[in-house]
């Protein structure tokens, strides 16, 4: 992980940003305040709306061209414009040397950065949900062009990824990496209440759960998470980011739906550690996300990223235990965490380090494909019925999201979670049943024809697209 950026700021870093929400936004707006890097070009689902993203980031009315024709944008590039569109298509052509892709939206995701790649730009990949079907593969198709496929800082799986690639090459044993979810569990003791994204809930035996008790540790955190079970306590983005990490890392989650236990922050170490240690888990080397439960009066987790180190060096970890940092209650485990992700304000390293050194954010990529995001029925489903992809967080009515290990598009395999928006259900799904291959119409796309280019890489028994590379 660098934490010292040094960059020749005489060559300017010219960025596109497809998809300019609150991600793309700050880039847009971030650029502007950086010597050696510009973002004049933006994309979006039409070029009005890429216009509007461009006066949010404070871009004058008057400095903004929008354009309908690839003669337009060129015009507009070369009179100094920042140029609006609705389709890469048409500024594909210009001098940029780094897209963005924040849609959001996973089969433009996957047609914007083939795209761009084949063009001869390095794609910077803010669409988690894109890199969770077919990252391995787009990492290969940037290597073939001689260009990179990489996260981005301000993202929870990049900095994750800069985190253990940090404590791997420091020699640190790793127990457990993660993140903390996307908000808070808020404790109002007056209230007797946890609030959650704005939401309040009941939680009059909070009281009594709040402190661990020594030798009891775990039963009391799985009381709790009943206890505030309205609350949820793990979500689709969560387990996509963590499987972007996995595919980049080769750490694995404990069980495919995780843990997500809802814990204090200096209580992280203790739980996440192995069984004979007073932890959860059954192994080293596991991913986790846990709910970050405090008072209104502590300091936020803000959605950061740790890893769990086993304490070797006794002596040493006496002496930064005396210093405040986190250790378990065994003394054998310790925390090191980054309490920050700061979406697009600070993804412009990554662009600077992409193009002027050659570099993945935190030190890796997606290269071979570990695990696959699933979809597990928590309803029965019926036959004809349309799966449809909703909201800020991307989930599936009707689905739970887990991880298992990747393979290939067959039958009986489990389908990959954002290959499901658009299918239709071929059969009846029972409750509790993965969705299969064999279960659903999966439509016609380019995230769909990606990743059976991926899975004829990968794995023998794949069909390879049609679709060229």
């Amino acid at each position: 992980m660098n934490y010292l950026h040094h960059f020749d700021t005489a060559t300017t870093v010219e960025a596109c940003v497809a998809g300019a929400g609150d991600f793309g936004r700050g880039i847009l707006r971030q650029a502007q305040q950086m010597p050696g890097m510009n973002a004049r070009i933006a994309v979006d689902i039409s070029a009005e709306t890429a216009a509007q993203a461009f006066e949010k980031a404070g871009i004058p009315a008057s400095q903004i061209a929008v354009c309908q024709t690839s003669d337009e944008a060129s015009d507009a590039w070369q009179a100094g414009k920042f140029v609006a569109c609705g389709d890469l298509e048409v500024v594909k052509h210009l001098d940029f040397d780094i897209l963005v892709e924040s849609t959001g939206i996973p089969n433009a995701g996957a047609t914007h950065a083939a795209s761009a790649l084949k063009a001869g730009k390095h794609v910077g990949i803010a669409t988690k949900e894109t890199e969770s079907v077919v990252g391995p593969y787009l990492t290969r198709l940037g290597n073939r062009h001689g260009r990179l496929f990489t996260p981005l800082d301000g993202d929870q799986p990049s900095l994750l990824i800069g985190l253990v690639t940090w404590a791997q090459t420091l020699g640190f044993e790793i127990i457990a990496a993660g993140k903390s979810s996307e908000y808070d569990f808020v404790w109002d003791e007056e209230d007797q209440a946890i609030w959650c994204n704005g939401t309040r809930f009941d939680a009059p035996d909070m009281a009594d759960l709040w402190t661990l008790p020594e030798g009891d540790e775990r039963s009391v955190v799985r009381a709790r998470g009943e206890h505030l079970s309205a609350i949820p306590q793990i979500s689709a983005p969560d387990l996509c980011e963590m499987t972007n990490v996995a595919n980049a890392t080769g750490l694995t989650p404990d069980h495919p739906a995780f843990h997500a236990l809802v814990l204090r922050t200096h209580e992280v170490p203790t739980l996440l550690d192995l069984e004979g240690n007073g932890g959860v888990l059954s192994g080293t080397g596991r991913l986790e996300v846990f709910n970050c439960l405090r008072r209104p009066d502590e300091l936020s987790f803000a959605g950061g990223v740790f890893v769990v180190v086993r304490c070797e060096d006794a002596h040493a970890w006496e002496v930064l235990d005396g210093k405040g940092h986190i250790l378990s209650r065994s003394k054998k485990s310790a925390m090191v965490y980054l309490p920050r992700h700061l979406l697009g304000l600070e993804a412009p390293i990554s662009l600077l380090d992409a193009v002027l050194k050659g570099l993945p954010s935190g030190g890796g990529q997606a290269t071979r494909p570990a695990v696959d995001l699933v979809a597990r029925a928590t309803v029965s489903l019926s036959k004809g019925q349309e799966l449809e992809m909703k909201g800020h967080h991307r989930h599936i009515a009707g689905l739970q999201p887990e991880v298992h290990p990747a393979a290939a598009l067959l039958d009986a395999t489990p389908v990959p979670f954002y290959l499901l928006p658009g299918a239709v259900l071929k059969r009846d799904v029972a409750a509790g049943q993965l969705i299969s291959v064999a279960d659903v119409q999966l439509p016609d796309s380019t995230l769909l024809h990606l990743r059976r280019e991926q899975d004829a890489m990968f794995f023998s028994t794949a069909e390879s697209s049609s679709e060229p590379a």
